[in-house]
């Protein structure tokens, strides 16, 4: 582990008051941003850090849809599929998005609520909102990535 990684650690855990439980979520998504996912080494050095069972951090690692175990060539659009996105077109561009997989420049999932009701259907692109998604939306999206 480096030392950059470590004093990141370090400071989570401090921040949440030495409560490993409490710091494992933020420590991931520090690696996630970092690295792009969760390798398997990674998994093992948390464990060891913060005094968790590696299985209680893959158990997290694969309830949480944005954080991910494999590394990815491609960036990842999430499309909401919560009531709000889906009476407002969400299936429509899911639907869109899975005949054409591979025509996309990206790959795509779907996610539960992400808070963005106000703007649905709505989607995450690198964690950076998209709002009022429409299938003509998306195929802009393609071509700009």
């Amino acid at each position: 582990m480096s030392e950059k990684i470590k004093e990141k650690f370090k400071e989570i855990l401090e921040y949440y008051d030495n409560n490993p439980f409490l710091s494992l979520i933020p420590i991931l998504n520090f690696i996630q941003d970092e690295e792009g996912f969760i390798s398997e080494e990674r998994i093992k050095e948390i464990s060891e850090f913060l005094g968790i069972k590696e299985n209680l951090i893959y158990e997290t690692l694969t309830f949480y849809h944005f954080l991910s175990l494999e590394k990815k060539d491609k960036k990842t659009l999430y499309i909401c599929k919560n009531i709000s996105c889906l009476l407002e077109g969400a299936e429509e561009i899911l639907e869109y998005l899975k005949e054409n997989k591979d025509k996309l420049n990206f790959d795509f999932k779907e996610c539960e609520c992400i808070g963005l009701c106000d703007f649905a259907p709505a989607g995450l692109l690198d964690f950076k909102p998209l709002k009022n998604l429409s299938i003509e939306k998306i195929k802009e999206l393609n071509e700009k990535i």
